[in-house]
């Protein structure tokens, strides 16, 4: 079996089938159903077909009393974080797992704690770089460096993933933490060819215990969305995902896996839905091992959203963030910071589109914070060339440059 996911799985099923069996589920007729997606996808929130059935928005019994207008789709989710974070120059930061993990440190913030990384034929000999196939092998077959969580440098949405637990020496093959045997060689092989920009291994950590006894040892972190206005952060949404079935990773577009809504004061959850192909159900406990979801407060609660609050400072320049942060015994730790946040996520878990006054408002904001930045630095421009000429080409100072 593959040792690791590299795509998301897509649907089987074309457009007609698909409506077919929105039109059964919905007990809408096709033509109610077409003039809504037309309006949705002309509309300011631009969903595609695609949007439109993942947020199951055809189903009036969710949304009966929700504007649909100000759901957006993946289009428009890039455009509103390209507008709030329009200092891209900044996004290497994020999108390095390595480079974010040192900021965070730097400033005292609880990270997953990096063991090594794998990057073939690339820098000079250091403790934690594995820089050839025998020193990954080597890694992978040292007892003591399990059980670890690893992933593509500068992957995204767990794309790549893999946790382990242990190496069994006698059959040459990794123990997944589901209990999947993973060949030796299957794995250096993955390692090595979808890598280009490094692989990180990280030591796993516990998820706090009360997480333990919903889902087992796998971490479920809550994906927190902050803003920064006026220097000052604020928690804007929040959800959970809880990691279910034999799903090591908790991203929600694998199947089986669960998506909570979170009241943001208390931190409870207050509804809880599980992902399926081509769609989801309510449920209000865990699927495998029974243990109550709704209605149960997630640990640590204050100390994950400060978390967030004090990271969204720490990242500025980033003022629309999306954070991963895991509860775990000792309080909160940080998986993973997002500059283009899925706001599927939080829609879903919500039931009410993004575009509400405050995020509005924080976007109008943001667009014409950005109209002043690139007046400022225009005008540097314009300084610097009155200040340094450019030089003037002749003939005569052409040929004292030449040999």
């Amino acid at each position: 079996m593959d040792c690791v996911e590299i795509e998301k799985p897509k649907s089987a099923l074309a457009f007609n089938a698909r409506l077919a069996k929105i039109s059964a589920a919905s007990g809408r007729s096709y033509i109610s159903l077409l003039k809504e997606i037309i309006m949705l996808r002309f509309g300011a929130g631009r969903l595609s077909f695609e949007d439109y059935a993942g947020l199951h928005l055809w189903d009036n019994n969710i949304y009966k009393n929700t504007a649909k207008s100000a759901f957006v789709g993946n289009r428009v989710t890039q455009k509103m974080c390209l507008q709030s974070n329009y200092r891209s120059d900044f996004f290497g930061l994020v999108n390095n797992k390595i480079a974010a993990d040192i900021l965070l440190s730097m400033y005292g913030f609880p990270i997953m704690p990096t063991i090594a990384v794998f990057r073939d034929q690339i820098g000079r000999k250091a403790q934690f770089l594995l820089r050839s196939e025998e020193q990954l092998r080597a890694f992978l077959t040292t007892p003591g460096n399990y059980p670890f969580f690893s992933k593509p440098i500068s992957g995204h949405q767990s794309i790549g993933t893999a946790s382990i637990e242990r190496y069994d020496a006698a059959h040459t093959r990794l123990i997944s933490t589901m209990g999947n045997s993973i060949p030796l060689d299957t794995f250096v092989a993955y390692v090595k060819a979808h890598s280009a920009s490094g692989y990180i291994f990280q030591r796993r950590v516990p998820p706090h215990a009360t997480v333990r006894k919903i889902c087992g040892e796998r971490l479920a972190t809550l994906r927190l969305l902050t803003i920064m206005e006026k220097g000052a952060p604020r928690l804007l949404r929040a959800c959970w995902k809880i990691p279910a079935g034999s799903n090591a990773a908790d991203n929600f577009w694998r199947p089986g896996n669960l998506l909570a809504q979170i009241d943001l004061e208390s931190g409870r959850v207050l509804r809880a839905i599980r992902g399926q192909v081509g769609g989801f159900e309510e449920i209000t406990h865990h699927p495998d091992t029974g243990a109550p979801i709704v209605g149960i407060e997630v640990p640590n609660w204050q100390e994950i959203t400060l978390l967030a609050l004090q990271g969204a400072k720490a990242f500025e320049d980033i003022p629309l963030a999306g954070w991963d942060i895991a509860p775990v015994d000792a309080g909160g730790i940080i998986v993973e910071i997002n500059e283009i946040p899925d706001f599927k996520l939080h829609q879903l878990a919500d039931r009410r589109g993004i575009m509400d006054a405050t995020f509005m408002n924080f976007l109008a904001g943001r667009k014409e914070h950005a109209a002043q930045w690139l007046r400022e630095v225009k005008q540097k421009q314009v300084l610097i060339t009155e200040l340094v000429p450019e030089p003037t080409i002749s003939p005569t100072n052409v040929r004292a440059l030449m040999p």
